[in-house]
């Protein structure tokens, strides 16, 4: 297999996810001479001995390859050891998993460390929290940190001309959005209708609107809340829009004022923004533990608690900033000029 073949490896049922795209996009522009190659089955169904085939052929394709990007535990542990030439590079992207393995080793330090990620070279964790996560509970083979640099969708958020892009796509589809600040509030997995009903039960939703002002314009792919908003005055349209099947939940970080949430993946990713994060505490999700836990001022136990916080700060509190700090990094690094130049060194066209 040629060195400018690169896999991207996926096998959790996540498929290809935002940052290993934007990592495909930017090589595909800028290299020469390369090829990609994908493996991304889900390998753990529920039907053991189609798992058992699935993981077979896995770890036949790894074998089988020098350059692999993955974001999940997707890299076998039964493969061999990587040759000096090989690379295997880790995306860890903040699933919600990894809240619940960061607890688990929090109350009880003494448990074996994971060999999850043994099999990898490279890491790019994204944030101290996550490198000294993986540093201290699991096991690696002299892999290389690649510290201080953010996750490919974390730093591309930043970027001047893909948030421009993005805005004008928002503004084209709501007029109304044109010069105010944007609140997302960002729900996922929405699989229990009658709890996310009681989670919004003590909204009083026309109060909340008056409340942020003119300045804001609310954005949500949350159904309650759009029922919510059919019951309001006309007149009420032009501070909320709904996006749900118009744009991607990844879409909305790229314009986004402050953001709440229940998803990691999204609030960490996020904190690159140097924005304020609140955790919406729906579905029963470990990193909401961790946030009730570590940064009560940031968790909302209810959807009525948004009429607490502050739409006038020019400034972060100092939880909401130590939040950002701990989960992002610097974003002058650029991760796709390291990924192409320093990890892989194949050759740029220019």
């Amino acid at each position: 297999m040629s060195k400018a073949t690169i896999s991207f490896l996926s096998t959790r049922g996540r498929a290809m996810n935002i940052d290993l795209k934007l990592i495909q996009d930017y090589l595909a522009l800028n290299l020469s001479d390369v090829t990609f190659e994908y493996y991304l089955k889900n390998t753990a169904t529920k039907v053991p001995a189609a798992n058992k085939q699935l993981e077979k052929a896995r770890l036949s394709f790894c074998e089988n390859t020098r350059n692999i990007i993955c974001m999940d535990p997707s890299i076998p542990v039964k493969l061999s050891p990587a040759l000096p030439e090989e690379r295997r590079l880790l995306t860890l992207v903040p699933y919600d998993y990894l809240f619940n393995e960061y607890l688990k080793f929090i109350e009880n330090p003494e448990l074996e460390h994971k060999k999850t990620f043994i099999r990898c070279t490279h890491v790019l964790a994204g944030s101290p929290f996550f490198a000294n996560l993986l540093k201290e509970f699991y096991e690696f083979e002299n892999a290389t940190f690649l510290d201080d640099m953010c996750l490919p969708l974390a730093w591309d958020i930043t970027s001047k001309e893909s948030k421009e892009n993005v805005r004008n796509n928002l503004e084209y589809l709501y007029p109304e959005a044109k010069g105010k600040k944007i609140l997302t509030i960002l729900t996922v997995n929405q699989t229990a209708p009658e709890e996310m009903t009681e989670l919004f039960s003590d909204l009083d939703l026309k109060k909340f609107l008056n409340e942020i002002g003119d300045n804001w314009f609310l954005l949500t792919n949350n159904i309650n809340l759009l029922e919510m908003s059919g019951k309001l005055p006309f007149s009420y349209a032009k501070c909320f829009g709904y996006m749900k099947g118009v744009f991607g939940f990844d879409n909305l970080l790229y314009f986004s004022d402050m953001l709440v949430t229940n998803s990691s993946k999204h609030a960490c990713t996020f904190a690159s923004e140097n924005k304020p994060v609140y955790y919406l505490n729906y579905g029963k999700k470990h990193f909401g533990r961790y946030m009730k836990q570590y940064y009560p001022d940031l968790y909302l136990e209810t959807a009525g608690e948004l009429l607490t916080l502050d739409y006038d700060q020019t400034e972060l509190s100092e939880e909401e900033s130590r939040f950002c700090q701990e989960f992002a990094c610097n974003t002058v690094q650029n991760p796709f000029t390291a990924i192409l130049k320093d990890l892989f060194l194949l050759t740029n066209k220019n």
